[in-house]
């Protein structure tokens, strides 16, 4: 007959060491909760000095003065284990040698004080005799078993009291609370325990299992936490796959658009050539055919004029044929230069997108990696707390619910984490493909619309930044005081709906001038002359700032060392930080704000007064040279290398300088110069090469940027001492 098992729903695994995969034997409980034989805890130890990593749950446990032996042994497991051998003898009907007439028969009973087997006669002896009579208490009969009413709580009752650890000759009658329940004697009382606080241990396991209790109320209802978190992560995982899927769709449709037209476009210049080829022919054959009935009538006296204007006409034909087979030839090359640069693109942003999206899944599985943890340790738990307080037994609750109350403390913390930003990883920013086959875009003549940034101008008030989000947001930053920032929000309606004012760190090199960079649709990147670093979160309006100040430490230089610019490679999430006079460095740092490396700009750029990163290029406006300039961006190399200057605007016979540079949809480049007073914006073509236009400006503009909106994309001109906003048009040809 099956005997019953007051565990019987763990599993048998429960009671196996995950190191020798056999029934523990001398387990050994770290503070997780997990438990190893002691002869294979041993040897890993030795391996370690002060801590090790448990094989299982990977947490960080100190090791004990006295090594192995710091270690507690699992009492309440080894009770288990005690029951299932003796469960096993039982059912099996073993022949084992009696303890008191030592024949060899089948045992019938086992004496948890004498700790040994019995056959029929003696276990009634022993059940009968008044010396014996403490032990009758302590007896497990086979009909116990086979009867199925052996309960936890009598099974708990059966097993002898402890014996007192500096008594052993003495049986433990009370509890320790000031030694970690430890069971003690009476003598004990008296001497090394004493003024401690001492109680019963029905009393201390009764309290023990109202506290576990209370805490696996708190953990069940933080299970469906846990749980969801992994339902999370795999619909940020689907979102992810989702939108790069999308994203490459539409870039593929963009594509075949572009493609088409400038094929089109390639095939319609052919076709013209074709045409004035075959009229060029016609007219050459007309004119040949009226010099020919000329010639015939006047044959001797024209002869020779003939042939010299025969001559004549042929080579202004040829000649004529020849340009414009060059100009068409030119205009072929350009379309073919600007569809390699469209497979460029193309080819680039499909990497970088595939880049992204692996970072992101390799942040959604790392998030997930933390959840199976805690699942682990949460199951782990839940089920050495269901098996002791299922057990009953006072003196293994007393000593083993405080240390599962212990390891239980840190998994309810790290499971009421919220964690805000695994809906956001399914954020990938990737802007339209550059539209390469726009030849010219036209700046409007007059201001289309002003919006009044409404901070309060104190004579400290000074507007140093702009920038735009995909999601159709403003933000604009400065200083309003000597020891204020500020950051505002506006939305397309040209509504501000936030504005954050900054406290200055105290003891940085500067303490105003705010710059700032879109990161991605909902965050900025913001840094402050005063080198604080940080990432603004535009619907809460909350920022994360870091110190930088260390970065300029190793330094030389007479002049203040601060940051001075800020721009931002969204695709990687990378923030770029420019630097004051005669650093030249660039400082790069990820979105968690962490310090990656700098980037040593060429000779001639001392000081970055703005800066744009687009395309793995970086576009700089230098205050020392009062130029503009183009660097590499390879994020596999230490120091950029130079690309071209930008052409000066030579006007008014005046020295301008640089302060504010961006790029439109079309990938014209716009800067905005300033001397005696004046402002000028010009206009580049997409190469950085030539200068297209150049437009006079109102008042005294600091900074710009461009944005798209329903009527189509407009440039930004922010006034520095204003804090006005002017808006023009862009008009593509």
């Amino acid at each position: 007959m099956a005997c019953p098992s007051p565990w019987k729903d763990i599993a048998d695994t429960f009671f196996e060491c995950s190191i020798c995969l056999d029934l523990f034997k001398e387990p050994k409980l770290l503070p997780c909760l997990h438990r190893f034989c002691k002869q294979c805890l041993e040897p890993m130890l030795d391996r370690h000095v002060g801590r090790f990593e448990c094989p299982l749950c990977k947490d960080v446990c100190k090791i004990p003065n006295n090594r192995i032996d710091g270690f507690k042994t699992d009492f309440h497991m080894q009770s288990m284990l005690q029951f299932i051998q003796l469960q096993k003898t039982f059912e099996n009907k073993e022949e084992r040698e009696c303890i008191s007439c030592e024949e060899k028969l089948k045992v019938t009973a086992y004496c948890f004080i004498c700790k040994g087997f019995f056959c029929v006669q003696c276990y009634q002896f022993h059940l009968t005799n008044k010396m014996f009579i403490k032990h009758q208490k302590h007896l497990l009969a086979l009909n116990d078993l086979e009867g199925k009413s052996l309960t936890q709580e009598k099974l708990a009752s059966l097993v002898e009291a402890p014996r007192c650890r500096i008594h052993p000759e003495h049986m433990a009658q009370l509890c320790c609370c000031t030694c970690g329940n430890l069971p003690v004697c009476m003598t004990c009382t008296y001497g090394e325990h004493k003024g401690h606080e001492l109680r019963d241990v029905g009393k201390v396991a009764n309290d023990e299992r109202e506290y576990l209790k209370e805490i696996l109320e708190e953990l069940v209802k933080r299970k469906d936490t846990v749980f969801n978190i992994a339902d999370k992560i795999n619909r940020v995982n689907n979102d992810v796959l989702s939108i790069v899927a999308e994203t490459k769709a539409k870039w593929k449709s963009q594509y075949e658009d572009q493609t088409r037209k400038l094929q089109n476009e390639k095939e319609k210049e052919m076709r013209e050539f074709n045409r004035l080829k075959t009229v060029f022919e016609e007219s050459t054959r007309n004119k040949i055919k009226e010099l020919e009935t000329e010639m015939e009538e006047k044959i001797r006296k024209i002869r020779d004029e003939y042939d010299r204007m025969k001559e004549i006409k042929i080579r202004e034909s040829k000649e004529e044929e020849d340009t414009k087979r060059n100009e068409i030839e030119s205009r072929k090359l350009k379309i073919d230069e600007t569809l390699n640069r469209l497979d460029a693109v193309m080819n680039d942003r499909n990497k970088t997108i595939d880049e992204q999206q692996q970072r992101k899944l390799r942040e959604t599985q790392n998030l997930s990696d933390h959840c199976n943890q805690w699942v682990k340790k949460f199951e782990n738990l839940s089920t050495i707390s269901s098996s002791v307080l299922e057990s009953y037994n006072h003196w293994t609750d007393a000593q083993c619910i405080p240390d599962i109350r212990a390891a239980s403390e840190p998994l309810v913390e790290d499971i009421m984490k919220d964690f805000p930003e695994i809906e956001s990883l399914s954020d990938i920013t990737m802007d339209d493909l550059p539209i390469l086959c726009i030849d010219k875009v036209n700046i409007s003549e007059n201001v289309e619309s002003v919006v009044d940034v409404d901070v309060t101008k104190t004579n400290k008030f000074f507007l140093s930044s702009i920038t735009t989000t995909a999601s159709g947001y403003i933000i604009v930053s400065g200083r309003t005081s000597h020891d204020h920032s500020f950051i505002t929000v506006i939305n397309r309606q040209e509504r501000q709906i936030r504005h954050n004012k900054i406290d200055t760190v105290k003891g940085g090199p500067l303490s105003h001038s705010r710059y700032c960079a879109a990161l991605s649709r909902d965050k900025i990147a913001s840094v402050c002359t005063s080198n604080q670093i940080g990432v603004y979160n535009i619907h809460d309006g909350s920022l994360t700032q870091n110190n930088i100040t260390f970065l300029f430490d190793d330094i030389k230089t007479v002049d203040k060392k601060h940051a001075s610019s800020i721009t931002t490679d969204t695709i990687r999430g990378h923030i770029i930080v420019g630097t004051s006079r005669k650093i030249g460095l660039l400082f790069i740092f990820d979105e968690e704000l962490n310090f990656i490396r700098a980037l040593k700009l060429p000779e001639v750029i001392k000081w970055s007064r703005d800066i744009l990163y687009h395309e793995g290029v970086l576009l700089i406006c230098e205050s020392e040279s009062r130029c503009a300039y183009a660097v590499t961006m390879d994020t596999s190399k230490t120091e950029a290398e130079l690309l071209y200057e930008f052409p000066k605007p030579d006007i008014d016979g005046l020295t301008w300088y640089p302060l504010s540079i961006c790029k439109d949809s079309a990938g014209f480049v716009y800067i905005l110069w300033r001397s005696a007073g004046k402002a000028i914006i010009t206009q580049y073509s997409q190469d950085g090469q030539q200068l297209l236009t150049t437009k006079r400006t109102e008042d005294t503009p600091g900074c710009m940027t461009t944005m798209m909106t329903e009527e189509g994309e407009k440039l930004l001109v922010a006034t520095s001492r204003s804090g006005k906003m002017l808006c023009y048009g862009l008009m593509p040809e």
